[in-house]
């Protein structure tokens, strides 16, 4: 393909547009628009490859892990590969995957119902499975929308099963992506002109395809593509055997619902063809012309984008333009019939002229169209939106442009005759981690007088406008409804979560129909007053029903907010009640695990009643605390006496001091010993449960300590005693009892702990424990033994150390001057 651009004519004509315009062109989110004379954009390979990051298991939206990608423009196909691994002595486990482009994916992969109402399933998502043994998983995504785009990965395996700590090997998975783009090369972009009384045509030669991008810049409402002098040079007399396609934001996908098509061979003119489309605002968009295999067709073709400067205002519409020796070769069009069609809109007739190559490389100007008209019907009343923020990440709300005296409109007039527009943009990142509620209601104060019912429907959707038909129907976008006939309907709400970023329209037509009846009739009034309230919260407006909590997360740099949901309920806002734990049994299961640490009352009055007064405050220490710490750790009947976090640091700290304490007390020690070793065994337990208060080294390491200690004092005691201490009694009676008991409690808790049974199998360990300790303490200490050393007789003084000693007497009496 041969370039030859004429300089002068494009920069003197991009002055133009910026003058009537009269501000530059905006700029789009994901690619810098430039008007260049450059026609070809170069094509490549490019790629992108993410590090291995670690996945988890999921049981709420909070267990994902987000991945973020960047796609160019002008992409044909992205080709991802993703792989796993597992840590070393792990079985491979079932990794999902779900991809979609501007936001992060909405999906419930547990089966959970969405709550009433939520707009879900707005874009095309793409879902991935693998396994965690490097095997590679490929995906191809054709076309991809250019921009920002975000994937979501967890395991689908998660288990009931509580694990110790410590006892069960810690396995991890990772995710590696890598994607390919290849990107389109010859994409011809177009350079917009703009003339305020002619247009101008481009003649061309297309052979199978060719691909042409440009920029439509803010305020437009519609794109013509005109294609005349439609010819193919070995079949005259046919149609023109062209197929038009056109897309935003990527080049046309067949199979892409926001990909518009149009044959032009069905159209009755001959070698005429004109399409519209409605645009995004602020965008590149692709349009593709193809032509039958091996069938050469020569043709004219203007682009023109119509926009409203003003609310009703005038219009003008951009022409572009590509030279017929810009697409093909002289020597490729000599041989190509150059008889084109002129044609005007003040006139049906048509004339043909002839026109030789070095003349088709000209520019060929056209009467205008007069659009005012169209302009007038088309250029309906448009609100642009204010953004007010809040305190805190996903806070914001929309409002109308405050009046000249500051103050804000509460009712908002639209007309009945034609639609109303209200816009508003959400930022890309920032603003969509929440959930977007869109609400609208009927005035209530208007009248209808008893003769007609009032309806508005709207119209939400994403990057163009979208009228609703005859019917209040809306093909595209998410349809609202209300009206006068009930209470109920005067008003609907909608929530979007993780709004894609963009702008957003929401087009709002009135119409009237009798009492009673379907048939619309013509509304009394010009206007009908509306309310509307268009605002972003986390989650649900902050909240996730009775049985879940709100928080955000942060996951790959990215953060968003998602419900916590308690007592078995699932869903996006915990409102699926389908696996929900009944009330009985939420009461049971809190009563189970804070009774049942009364089981330690027995040991605690044995304790007072032996004497061992330490030993009972530390009993007395974990009943309380993890009395309580169970009691603000449930899911509904909740009672916190203090943070959650102290109390379980609490909990852990009492339960391991209480082992290390009884062993001690059983070692029978000296009380220089015994007391050292209290403290240093309550500085080392206190400073392993701030460590890691779940692991399973925090327990063993004490407990180990402690019976080493107190088996060295009984060899030693067994020593000096020439015979078995303690006593035999003690070993039937007490010992082997506790050990039995702490063993039994220590293996329900270590392997038989599951999410289903844990109150039943904590409750038991409660028990044991306490029991254990009431077996294990140590007889009574004798007054010799409480004593800490035996007492020592006293030597009788000597007759002559017995001497009392006298002191010296002097009377004090006052000097004599």
């Amino acid at each position: 393909m041969c370039t030859r651009v004429r300089a002068s004519w494009g920069y003197l004509l991009l002055l133009l547009l910026v003058w009537v315009v009269g501000h530059p062109v905006a700029s789009s989110p994901t690619s810098q628009p430039h008007y260049t004379s450059n026609n070809e954009v170069s094509e490549g390979t490019l790629r992108e490859i993410l590090a291995g990051r670690q996945v988890y298991s999921y049981r709420s939206y909070k267990d994902v892990q987000i991945f973020h990608f960047s796609i160019p423009p002008h992409v044909s196909q992205s080709v991802y590969n993703f792989t796993a691994n597992d840590s070393m002595g792990c079985e491979p486990r079932n990794i999902t995957i779900f991809l979609q482009a501007h936001s992060y994916p909405v999906i419930n992969p547990d089966g959970a119902t969405y709550p009433p109402g939520l707009w879900v399933n707005r874009s095309r998502m793409y879902e991935v499975h693998l396994r965690s043994d490097l095997k590679p998983a490929l995906l191809s995504v054709q076309y991809p929308v250019a921009g920002d785009w975000f994937m979501v990965a967890f395991i689908d395996e998660a288990s009931n099963r509580i694990t110790q700590a410590g006892l069960f090997p810690s396995c991890h998975s990772w995710l590696q992506a890598k994607v390919t783009h290849q990107q389109q090369g010859d994409v011809t972009t177009v350079v917009p002109e703009i003339h305020s009384h002619q247009e101008i045509q481009l003649f061309q030669n297309i052979e199978n395809s060719q691909y042409y991008r440009f920029y439509v810049p803010s305020s437009t409402w519609m794109v013509m593509v005109n294609i005349s002098n439609c010819l193919a040079p070995e079949d005259k007399n046919a149609s023109c055997p062209i197929n038009i396609t056109f897309r935003a934001r990527a080049l046309p996908d067949p199979e892409s619902t926001d990909t518009m098509f149009h044959n032009c061979s069905d159209e009755e003119v001959g070698n005429l063809c004109t399409v519209e489309f409605i645009p995004e605002e602020e965008a590149w968009h692709y349009l593709q012309l193809s032509t039958p295999p091996d069938t050469p067709v020569q043709l004219s073709m203007a682009v023109k984008l119509y926009f409203c400067d003003e609310v009703g205002g005038s219009s003008y519409h951009l022409l572009s333009k590509v030279n017929l020796g810009q697409l093909c070769p002289e020597e490729t069009c000599v041989n190509f019939d150059t008889t084109f069609t002129i044609f005007t809109n003040d006139s049906e007739e048509l004339s043909k002229t002839t026109v030789s190559p070095e003349e088709a490389e000209s520019i060929v100007f056209l009467p205008t169209t007069k659009t005012k008209q169209l302009a007038a019907k088309n250029c309906w009343t448009r609100h642009n939106l204010v953004k007010k923020t809040f305190g805190g990440n996903f806070v914001f709300e929309y409002d109308l442009p405050p009046n000249e005296n500051g103050s804000v409109p509460l009712l908002l007039d639209i007309n009945n005759t034609s639609p109303t527009l209200l816009t508003f943009n959400l930022e890309s990142v920032t603003d969509i981690g929440g959930t977007l509620v869109i609400e609208l209601a009927i005035s209530p104060f208007i009248n209808n007088n008893n003769t007609h019912n009032i309806s508005v429907t709207g119209c939400v959707t994403l990057g163009r406008r979208e009228e609703p038909d005859e019917n209040g129907e809306c093909s595209h976008g998410h349809q609202l409804i209300v009206n006068t006939s009930s209470p109920v309907t005067r008003g609907i709400s909608l929530p979007i979560p993780f709004p894609e970023p963009g702008l957003w329209y929401l087009t709002l037509k009135p119409w009237c129909y009798l009492l009673n009846a379907s048939e619309i009739v013509e509304c009394s009034g010009q206007d009908t007053s509306i309310l509307f309230h268009i605002s972003s919260a986390s989650c649900l407006d902050g909240k996730c029903g009775t049985y879940g909590s709100c928080y955000q997360y942060i996951s790959g740099g990215f953060i968003f907010s998602t419900c916590v949901c308690d007592a078995g309920y699932r869903g996006w806002g915990c409102t699926d009640n389908s696996q929900a734990t009944p009330n009985w049994e939420l009461l049971l299961s809190t009563l189970l695990l804070t009774l049942s640490n009364l089981f330690f009352l027995p040991a605690i009055i044995l304790a007072l009643k032996r004497r061992y007064f330490a030993e009972g405050l530390v009993y007395v220490f974990t009943m309380v605390f993890s009395t309580f710490y169970h009691a603000c750790d449930q899911e509904a009947y909740v009672f916190c006496l203090m943070r959650l976090s102290v109390m379980q640091f609490c909990d852990f700290y009492s339960a391991i001091f209480s082992f290390w304490v009884t062993l001690i007390a059983m070692a029978d020690l000296p009380h220089s010993l015994y007391s050292l070793l209290h403290v240093a065994g309550a500085m080392i337990v206190a400073l392993g449960v701030e460590y890691d208060r779940t692991g399973l080294w925090v327990f063993v390491v004490p407990s180990v300590s402690a019976f080493l200690v107190m088996a060295s004092s009984w060899i030693w005691h067994c020593k000096q005693q020439q015979g078995c201490f303690p006593t035999k009694q003690y070993w039937l009676t007490s010992l082997l009892p506790g050990v039995l008991l702490a063993a039994s409690g220590l293996i329900c808790y270590a392997f038989f702990e599951t999410h289903d049974n844990y109150y039943y199998v904590h409750s038991v360990w409660h028990a044991t424990m306490a029991l254990a300790i009431l077996c294990l303490l140590p007889p009574r200490r004798e007054k010799e033994e409480v004593c800490d050393e035996e007492e020592e007789d006293v030597e009788p003084l000597s007759e002559c150390e017995a001497q009392p000693i006298m002191a010296e007497v002097h009377s004090y009496s006052p000097a004599v001057s």
